[in-house]
Parts: structure tokens; C-alpha cells; sequence
């Protein structure tokens, strides 16, 4: 999640994350957004501390932050993204299997990313206000 903008920039649904999840993740990440000044905040799991991550982290030019144990304040903004999915997905669904659960999230995120109008963000979508930030355009007053 882009912590500016609240958009979503990519996501993936498994029973548990790897390593080598992560790094398909990045990768797929950096073909789309651009590393440059770009920092990730992570928790302490080992799939985000090992050594192939960091190093590709390191590579890529992208700061790497780590939330202290068992504060989820540290990451504010994912967990009001998940606690947002729980209430407006999770619990409103019941799902016939994990490639439905993924379809389903899927769609949520493109909702959230492209019509959730956000009130942190003065009532504009996430998609809205990276595209103004990341491509501003003078004639939009």
C-alpha cells in the first residue's frame, strides 16, 4: 500500500507467505511503480527477514523498515486496510474456495483503489490521488 495515496498496490492471498512469495510480489510491484525513494514497511516476519529479500530490497534502491514486535500502530495504515476488508468483505461473504476468496478480493481492491471515496483522503479515490501526485497535471484546478 502506497501510505500517501491508501491505493493498493499489490496483494496475494495464501495460506502462508514465503520468501520466495515476497520476491515474486516485489518483482511484479517494480514492473508497474518505481522503486525510487520508495520504502517498505514490514513486520519482523521471516519471510521479510531473510537475506534474499533484503538483498533485493538493497538492489532495487528500496529503504526497508521494520515495525517493532507486537505493535500494530506501527503499520496503522495496513491495519485499517485489513480491519476495512474484514468488515466490508470477509464477513459479508461466505466463500466456496480460495480461488473465490481471491476474486473476490481482487474485485474489493479494484473498488477500493478506483471508487472508495476515502474521507482521510477529502472524500477522493487512492487511484485519484496517486495519479495527481505522481502525475500532476496543471490544467485539473
Amino acid at each position: 500500500m502506497d501510505i500517501y495515496s491508501r491505493k493498493v498496490l499489490i496483494h496475494m492471498l495464501k495460506s502462508s507467505i514465503k520468501k520466495g512469495d515476497v520476491l515474486v510480489m516485489l518483482s511484479l510491484m517494480l514492473l508497474e511503480y518505481r522503486a525510487e525513494g520508495m520504502t517498505l514497511r514490514n513486520d519482523n516476519g521471516s519471510q521479510f527477514i531473510a537475506s534474499a529479500v533484503r538483498q533485493f530490497l538493497k538492489e532495487k534502491g528500496i529503504l526497508q523498515e521494520f515495525s517493532h514486535v507486537a505493535t500494530p500502530e506501527d503499520n496503522a495504515y495496513i491495519e485499517a486496510l485489513h480491519s476495512n476488508l474484514q468488515r466490508e468483505v470477509i464477513d459479508r461473504f461466505e466463500f466456496d474456495s480460495i480461488y473465490h476468496v481471491q476474486l473476490i478480493i481482487d474485485r474489493y481492491y479494484k473498488w477500493y483503489n478506483e471508487r472508495r471515496r476515502h474521507g482521510s483522503l477529502k472524500g477522493k479515490t487512492p487511484q485519484s490521488v496517486y495519479n495527481q501526485y505522481f502525475n500532476p497535471n496543471p490544467f485539473d484546478y
